[in-house]
């Protein structure tokens, strides 16, 4: 197993030339999950063109990929802030019957780095209320706006973590705890399409397919001792139809692996910790129950 971060370690090493040794359910070798343009108008001044390319994501991409992952009929995980679901209610009503977990971004997208403890606490606390309540799902895995601190990844350990170091779940130290975090990605990324710390931006969909296809295609070819986890980061406001068409052709490509394994990340979670998780880490006895 890897060595563990402390507050005071950063752990560039990783599982090194020693990853873990065991196969997704089923023998299978790969799992993968699926889960901003600055204004130039001064703050506080409304900035409509902006506000479409957000509510895009609500009127039309969200139910676009919905229609897709059940045409494929793939689980997938939803990355949301809670309050959004409050003024879009026909979501919140279909994600209580979908195939999906939900990942928790607080109960709005905003920067933890002014928030006390006590503040972000109460801010993760309300957003694992308040998506039960609208959706039925309880939430176990928290992926905060970065710059994710670490007051965040304390705070998440009492109550999953996200990092992008790493492409296989392990267990980082968390006040002398460990605590299972699973890794995301921002390279096999919709967000590359508008350019920025993602890295250079895709121009067309088969970029981002030919991207997605050797991402996978490398990491299977590594799995065959250590299975390995693939992230696609999608988000709604981004799927346009030209884009979508990536998707589209990725998970056409991935249905000739029978060893590949589309899970929700709460169920790459719980996999893994039924193989590795320590006695004493943080959430266990939540994660088993899954």
């Amino acid at each position: 197993m890897a060595t563990v971060t402390t507050s005071r370690h950063r752990d560039f090493t990783g599982y090194g030339d020693h990853p873990p040794q065991f196969t997704w359910p089923g023998g299978k070798k790969l799992a993968y999950s699926r889960t901003w343009v600055k204004s130039a108008l001064p703050d506080g001044e409304r900035d409509l063109m902006q506000e479409a390319e957000y509510e895009y994501g609500t009127r039309v991409g969200i139910w676009r990929l919905l229609c897709l992952f059940k045409e494929f009929n793939v689980p997938y995980s939803v990355f949301l802030s809670s309050e959004a679901l409050t003024v879009n209610p026909e979501l919140a009503a279909q994600l209580k019957t979908e195939d999906c977990d939900i990942v928790s971004h607080g109960t709005r997208s905003i920067s933890r780095l002014a928030l006390t403890d006590e503040l972000e606490r109460k801010d993760l606390r309300r957003s694992i209320d308040q998506t039960f309540e609208l959706t039925g799902k309880t939430i176990l895995g928290a992926f905060p706006r970065p710059p994710i601190t670490e007051n965040s990844r304390r705070v998440m350990a009492e109550d999953d973590s996200a990092t992008t170091n790493e492409d296989r779940p392990y267990f980082a130290d968390v006040q002398g705890r460990p605590m299972l975090v699973l890794p995301y990605a921002v390279d096999t990324n919709d967000a590359r399409f508008w350019g920025g710390q993602s890295g250079p931006g895709y121009t067309g969909s088969t970029d981002f397919f030919d991207y997605l296809k050797d991402a996978f295609d490398v990491l299977y070819r590594e799995s065959d001792e250590s299975a390995t986890m693939m992230s696609i980061g999608l988000h709604a406001r981004i799927m346009r139809p030209g884009r979508v068409a990536s998707i589209i052709c990725f998970l056409e490509y991935v249905k000739a692996f029978n060893r590949a394994w589309v899970a929700k990340r709460t169920d790459i979670a719980a996999h893994f910790a039924r193989l590795f998780a320590p006695a004493n880490a943080w959430n266990v006895d939540h994660i088993s129950e899954l």
